[in-house]
């Protein structure tokens, strides 16, 4: 007689999902502390103080792509999911780098999210943001008519925004033109992954741990 048992296998599969894929983050940071780091120089303050140190700045930057690379192999995890070609493409006959677009069959969703680790945007860099993403969506409503095209910019660096001091009004001039803004809650409500708020937390502590012991 078979003991399987679906309802009890299911919790350990998403326990081995989340720490594949903090383990594969863990390798990704490493890897990018090893690869084409600008550090200080003489003639700044830092490299005064510290000598030749990996530039924060520029670690800063590349980080900022950790999030698309995070959100993607959550969606690689989940059969009723598929990732669809990010990167840069021809919206409109105009070049733009598309963060993240995948695609749920099952209910005919096409979501498309702008990635943004930090949600402090320059003042001019908001309108921006918004036609930018109004452009994709409605090139996305052209290219797949027979779906529902939900778009919003995710703002991964927090889990959700009851943490937030500062942004908060960036936050409601984006939503006010009509674009909503989510935070790594509610995409792991989407990709229907448990992952908790403290763990989230505490796994970019220690990578910030990582980080600054390259420092």
């Amino acid at each position: 007689m078979s003991i399987y048992n679906e309802t009890m296998e299911l919790p350990i599969m998403i326990e081995n999902d989340i720490r594949d894929i903090k383990q594969l983050g863990m390798e990704w940071v490493e890897n990018m502390l090893t690869s084409d780091i600008t550090y200080t120089k003489a003639g700044s303050l830092k490299f005064l103080l510290h000598g030749r140190k990996p530039s924060e700045q520029s670690i800063s930057i590349k980080m900022g792509r950790f999030g698309e690379f995070l959100t993607k192999e959550m969606i690689q995890r989940k059969d009723n999911l598929e990732l669809l070609t990010c990167g840069i493409q021809q919206i409109n006959n105009k070049k733009k780098d598309v963060d993240l677009i995948f695609k749920d069959e099952t209910n005919k969703i096409i979501y498309y999210r702008e990635l943004k680790a930090n949600i402090e945007l320059d003042t001019e860099k908001i309108p921006a943001t918004v036609d930018k993403c109004k452009e994709i969506k409605s090139s996305l409503q052209i290219t797949y008519p027979e779906y529902f095209i939900d778009c919003a910019v995710l703002n991964w660096s927090v889990y959700n925004r009851t943490i937030l001091k500062s942004g908060v009004s960036n936050i409601k001039t984006i939503e006010t033109s009509g674009i909503k803004i989510e935070h790594m809650e509610d995409f792991l409500r989407i990709v229907d992954i448990e992952w908790s708020e403290e763990e989230y937390y505490g796994y970019f502590r220690e990578i910030g741990i990582l980080i600054n012991n390259s420092l």
